[in-house]
């Protein structure tokens, strides 16, 4: 009975060395790709943001799904307030990698990935990432929030509350739905299989111990370098008249593109706003009206100033950065625009 005993220890032994020492072992690369890039960036010595999570609860993850989704989670038989009446994070925020590789942050390729997957083009940077990521609030953000962002500046919960209670003009987080947020991006973070990197090397990163400090050093570059850390934030003012093409030598079908799936992701039936645009005549004339002024109602500029919430008025327009949308997409907007107008 007694060797049985120390046979079984033994056993758990090994196996828990096993389990400790089997990435350097892994061979599938299946297994490797789901090795999580914050744990190799810990094991290359790299820099972890400042909420970096140990433990995860799938169902914190599975209440914070729900209000990214809805703005509300189902908590035993009662569903919580509405963090905003008005907006839900994907009301600006994509869910998955808006870029052809997740090195890039070109809105040229961000267009024409959204074209690929099908998906908004919006002002907002995607989720895909989000708890990866080092920054938030970058740039000229700091112009429209102000001293907001200096304590979201570095820290991802406290970029959510600011979102929750002043971009989606809604209410401040609950502690416990600050927590199932943070679960749930915790859940989305990105791995080996996120990131463009060729197999030869995403083997050799199962077993880190086992590189050089030269190659070590090589793959913490790599690793860092693999995906946006920091999406900077670029105002742009409103193009004066003299700098305006009016859409002359653009690209119509890209502006159809932008006007579905960015106008349309919010204004189509009023169901972010209470502006409703369809594809008729009458939506172009109403913007080809206005395209040389200096107002709400002008396309220049109303995507780069966006408006603000006021009395009466809570919903409101976030503005596109230079990043989000150039100046030739806006002018292949108003391409197609007027061309609506003439249908």
């Amino acid at each position: 009975m007694r060797f049985y005993s120390l046979f079984i220890l033994l056993v758990g032994i090994l196996g828990i060395y096993t389990l400790d020492s089997s990435r350097g072992k892994l061979e599938s690369i299946d297994e490797v790709n789901e090795i999580t890039l914050e744990s190799l960036i810990q094991e290359l010595g790299g820099k972890l943001p400042q909420h970096a999570m140990d433990d995860f609860d799938p169902k914190k993850a599975e209440l914070g799904e729900q209000l990214v989704l809805t703005g509300q989670a189902k908590k035993g038989l009662f569903k919580s307030k509405l963090i905003s009446p008005y907006f839900t994070c994907t009301d600006c925020h994509n869910l998955v990698n808006e870029f052809s590789d997740p090195r890039k942050n070109d809105p040229a390729d961000r267009l024409e990935t959204a074209i690929n997957k099908n998906i908004p083009f919006l002002p907002g940077s995607t989720l895909w990432g989000v708890y990866n990521r080092m920054s938030w609030y970058n740039g000229d953000y700091v112009k429209k929030y102000g001293d907001l962002v200096k304590k979201a500046r570095y820290s991802l919960p406290e970029a959510i509350q600011v979102c929750a209670e002043y971009c989606a003009a809604g209410r401040p987080l609950k502690n416990w739905e600050l927590e199932a947020i943070m679960h749930y991006f915790k859940s989305k973070e990105l791995r080996l299989k996120d990131i463009a990197l060729d197999n030869n090397s995403k083997l050799k990163l199962a077993n880190v111990a086992e590189l050089s400090e030269r190659e070590r050093k090589k793959m913490k570059t790599v690793i860092e370098s693999s995906f946006v850390r920091s999406y900077p934030a670029k105002f742009l003012p409103t193009m004066p008249r003299e700098d305006r093409k009016y859409g002359e030598g653009a690209d119509a079908e890209n502006g159809r593109e932008i006007f579905n799936r960015s106008c349309m992701h919010c204004h189509e039936n009023g169901r972010v706003t209470n502006l409703h645009l369809n594809r008729t005549s009458l939506t172009g004339q109403m913007f080809v009206k206005h395209l040389e002024d200096y107002t709400d109602e002008s396309l220049y500029q109303i995507v780069r100033h966006g408006t603000y919430t006021m009395a009466g008025r809570n919903q409101y327009m976030p503005l596109y950065t230079k990043e989000k949308m150039s100046d030739e997409q806006l002018e292949s907007l108003v391409a197609y625009i007027k061309k609506l107008a003439e249908k």
